[in-house]
């Protein structure tokens, strides 16, 4: 009576009551919706609505379960549906969470075993999709190497915390009607109409305001269980499955089945990328569930009616192993992601990869099972008692899987505790963390280590700025147009130079070693910049806004009349020919050459196609993806000496063998990570670069 989980649909015989009739052609839906779990996930980085089609499932069969109970006056006997549903489904995810466990101390950096290890608790105890909507998890990222191996089991998370809640409401509602004479039927199907209303209402609101938490909250996911509860209602209200149906009920039947699977195969391929969920847009693959849930409830065995290919062995056989499927495909995603070093996956992979999870759910099942010692105790003390320990199996598998899972994890808990401990005892001192410094040769990087800065300072890690300029520094000519800022002697002495930095963030991530020089002797340093507009002279391709803050800075630099200006030459690209100078450069300058003013033209930094940063903390600062070539990152010679030659002001300064070694472009150096992104160098390693841009600066401008 689960989502996903290899049990029949059919549930057990009752004591009192003729057996319900079968629907195979659920669990051939079950079939249809893991292969679009599977497909998408691996193929796409689109929601492919098949979990969506499993939370009507299983709503559809807990409540259809309850409500004949009631209906036949039997006990609901909640307590024992808890031991026996939690049971059964702890022993294949708890065998999964052990593999994923010892598959990550194994593989993945360090850095995230921490993190891993509360997504194991997470899913233990069926919080994981809170855990994913605190952490800001973007779903819709797709299934890559950064990715967490246990990122799917929100849905079993959320499944879990409905099997808890959803007895509670039926029995309530029992209770309210055996009291007040009113129908139990009506009473429920009231309840979960609210329910329904409520939670899609929040989830279209949600979706759109906060789309990542949304995706994993519970609040925006009632709905869709409330619709497979309020579909067991309408069905339960039908005739029985096996009584005879007419022309216009089996039509019916046959037209409603069909229109239902369109809908859920077609929701995926019709939903693009950029389409948020759940909101409004899962009412396609929900009611499209619900549509083959009815039509099987109107008549079975038409011809012509989806039930018959739903019925076929083919999706049975899936929809037998939905469980194990899923459990397995998602872990073995992203570790292929991590060891095969890409994030797309071609086709006969991500068929390996559907292969293994099947293999896995078969190779696995024996280790679901209680193990025999155990269960030969709880048939011993059963056979003891006075009276029958009812659930006691269930009750015991349930608790020794929780030991069982919950000894491992927290020795590797234990363990990251430590290792945080450790990191949190090492001083970030120049001699643990040189930096450039080991490319100047003048230290060497301590082994064991953690790089900094940490994920959760990288949003500090732009350059350092300074104050808002006064009107005097230009900030009245830069208006609007871009930000002004000021660095000078805070002791009121007069500056024994002034420079002035003009650029986009390559030029503002220059500023933290640029000041931090200027501290030191004294000068005064104005930055006019402006986000995405590298200077240069007037360009079509730059907009009129970046045209109009170059003009607007360039005045602003003229009327200073500083010792120098300092600006970024060239571009770097991420794919061939990694370089290429600035569009107009040479145009932009001119006005400056021509007014006396020694122009600096700093080389860009390399830009690659992915995020180091992340690289890092999903790899390891060690591995090859981390380490590009310096062959793929810049041209051999650096484009501006030949431009810097025509011009006796321009002078071409180059940072690049203080980001990269004659070989590869770390992305660690000194144990400081050197990118914030693709190609933004993070401040703390930008301070480590001061002595080289302070004796470049006064060498090449012979202060």
């Amino acid at each position: 009576m689960t989502l996903l989980t290899a049990e029949r649909t059919s549930p057990p015989r009752p004591e009192r009551a003729a057996r319900p009739a079968l629907r195979p052609e659920i669990q051939g839906l079950r079939g249809v919706a893991v292969l679009l779990v599977v497909a998408f996930h691996v193929w796409t980085d689109r929601v492919s609505g098949g979990v969506d089609v499993f939370f009507v499932l299983s709503a559809f069969l807990l409540t259809g379960s309850f409500v004949r109970r009631v209906d036949q006056g039997r006990p609901l006997a909640v307590t024992s549906y808890w031991l026996r549903t939690f049971s059964r489904l702890l022993g294949p995810l708890s065998v999964m969470l052990l593999a994923v466990l010892a598959t990550v101390l194994l593989l993945f950096p360090p850095s995230r075993w921490d993190t891993f290890v509360g997504h194991v608790w997470g899913s233990l105890f069926h919080v994981q999709n809170w855990v994913l909507a605190a952490e800001a998890v973007d779903y819709y990222a797709g299934g890559g190497a950064s990715s967490t191996p246990l990122q799917h089991t929100w849905s079993l998370s959320l499944q879990g915390q409905v099997f808890l809640v959803w007895p509670l409401l039926l029995a309530g509602t029992a209770w309210v009607a055996h009291r007040s004479g009113l129908r139990f039927r009506v009473l429920a199907g009231g309840l979960f109409a609210a329910l329904f209303a409520a939670s899609l209402a929040w989830s279209v609101h949600a979706t759109a305001a906060t789309p990542d938490g949304a995706y994993f909250s519970s609040l925006t996911r009632v709905w869709e269980f409330a619709l497979g509860s309020l579909a067991a209602l309408a069905a339960g209200a039908l005739p029985r499955v096996g009584a005879p149906s007419g022309a216009a009920r089996r039509a019916l039947a046959a037209g409603l089945g069909w229109a239902g699977l369109t809908a859920v195969v077609a929701a995926p391929f019709l939903i693009d990328a950029q389409t948020r969920f759940p909101g409004s847009v899962a009412l396609a693959p929900t009611l499209g569930a619900t549509a083959v849930l009815l039509a099987g409830s109107l008549a079975v065995g038409t011809r012509g009616g989806v039930d018959r290919v739903l019925a076929t062995r083919p999706l049975i056989w899936f929809g037998d192993r939905a469980y194990g499927i899923y459990l397995w495909h998602w872990p073995l995603l992203v570790t292929y992601a991590l060891v095969a070093i890409r994030e797309d996956v071609p086709v006969l992979h991500g068929l390996g990869i559907l292969a293994g999870s099947l293999l896995l759910t078969r190779l696995t099942a024996p280790l679901t099972r209680l193990p025999v010692l155990l269960v030969l105790l709880v048939r011993t003390v059963r056979a003891s008692a006075r009276r029958p320990l009812l659930g006691a199996g269930d009750l015991a598998r349930l608790v020794a899987t929780l030991v069982l899972v919950a000894v491992p994890v927290g020795a590797a808990h234990s363990g990251t505790l430590v290792r945080a401990a450790h990191q949190q005892g090492i001083e970030r001192t120049e001699a643990n963390y040189p930096g450039a410094a080991v490319l100047r040769g003048e230290a060497s990087a301590p082994e064991g280590v953690p790089p900094v800065p940490t994920d959760a300072e990288r949003e500090t890690e732009w350059g350092e700025t300074g104050l808002e300029c006064a009107v005097e520094d230009g900030r009245d000519r830069i208006g609007e147009l871009g930000d002004c800022w000021a660095v000078g002697p805070t002791d009121g002495s007069v500056p024994t130079r002034t420079l002035v930095v003009i650029g986009d963030s390559h030029a503002m991530q220059l500023l933290t070693p640029i000041t931090r020089a200027a501290e030191q002797h004294g000068w005064k340093v104005i930055s006019y910049l402006r986000m995405a507009c590298r200077y240069a002279g007037p360009s079509p391709g730059l907009g009129d806004e970046c045209n109009a803050f170059n003009a607007a800075a360039r005045d602003a630099a003229l009327a200073q009349a500083p010792d120098a200006v300092l600006t970024i030459g060239t571009r770097s690209l991420a794919g061939a020919p990694h370089e290429e100078l600035v569009d107009r450069y040479e145009e932009g300058v001119a006005p400056l050459l021509e007014a006396g003013l020694p122009v600096v033209a700093f080389r860009d930094n390399p830009r690659f196609d992915y995020d180091m940063f992340e690289c890092v903390e999903t790899y390891g600062a060690d591995h090859p993806r981390c380490n590009v070539a310096r062959s793929q990152a810049l041209q051999e010679v650096n484009p501006l000496l030949e431009v810097a030659a025509r011009h006796e002001g321009l002078h071409a300064v180059d940072l690049t063998d203080r980001l990269c070694t004659e070989d590869v472009c770390p992305a660690v150096i000194g144990n400081v990570v050197v990118y914030r992104d693709l190609d933004h160098v993070t401040s703390s390693y930008g301070a480590t670069l001061t002595p080289d841009v302070e004796q470049r600066l006064r060498s090449t401008l012979a202060w």
